[in-house]
């Protein structure tokens, strides 16, 4: 009797392994199909548009943004900043600035510009496929499954070190992006609200205004 037990409990033990492996392997397959659709459905938008709030932290100071940001495949970019006091255009790696409360316009390289550039999904997005260090992993916050994607930035600037974006897993809306530093700290957070893919965006909103 006492040598039954023996071969018993070796053999429990590997069926529990086994268990416990397929429904891992299952759980992994399942999230590796779900960034799949994720990241192929954000990459084939054709436009979209959201409201943003852009929180953007350092050792001296804490800066606030409230605006809307549009995007539409072939026209580039357009983020407008506190009730359209500052609208940014960007396209033909430029970025033509419109300074509405002073009534100026003027346009700068996109290189200068690390931090607004970064806001936009689609720029995220599009350092899928040039990033070295990609991680995927699903978070439940407050009863609700977000795709968590967290790439590393291929920037010279230190307090751009890294970034994960928060996606929806139900309707596939990104809700958030956390931009940390090389020493973990959050220095850019940007939460979209009022998510809509493809919607019909006339020409001018990309059209560069002289004022």
């Amino acid at each position: 009797m006492e040598k039954g037990k023996k071969v018993f409990i070796p053999i429990v033990t590997a069926v529990f392994l086994i268990l416990v492996l397929a429904i891992f392997m299952i759980y992994y397959f399942i999230n590796r199909e779900h960034e799949k659709d994720i990241v192929e459905y954000l990459k084939d938008l054709k436009s979209y548009s959201c409201s943003i709030n852009i929180e953007v932290k350092n050792g001296k100071q804490h800066i606030e943004y409230n605006g809307k940001q549009m995007y539409r495949l072939g026209s580039g970019y357009r983020l407008e900043l506190n009730d359209k006091k500052r609208v940014m255009i960007y396209k033909e790696n430029k970025v033509y600035v419109q300074d509405v409360e002073n009534n100026k316009s003027y346009t700068l390289p996109l290189k200068v510009d690390d931090v607004y550039n970064m806001t936009f999904i689609g720029k995220y997005i599009g350092m899928l496929y040039t990033a070295e260090n990609i991680k995927y992993s699903i978070k439940s916050i407050e009863g609700i499954q977000y795709a968590l994607i967290k790439i590393t930035i291929p920037c010279q600037n230190k307090n751009m070190s890294y970034g994960v974006l928060y996606v929806d897993l139900k309707d596939k809306c990104p809700t958030e992006l956390k931009i940390y530093d090389v020493k973990n700290e959050e220095r850019l957070r940007v939460q979209y609200k009022e998510f809509q893919p493809d919607p019909s965006l006339e020409d001018n909103l990309f059209e560069p205004v002289n004022m």
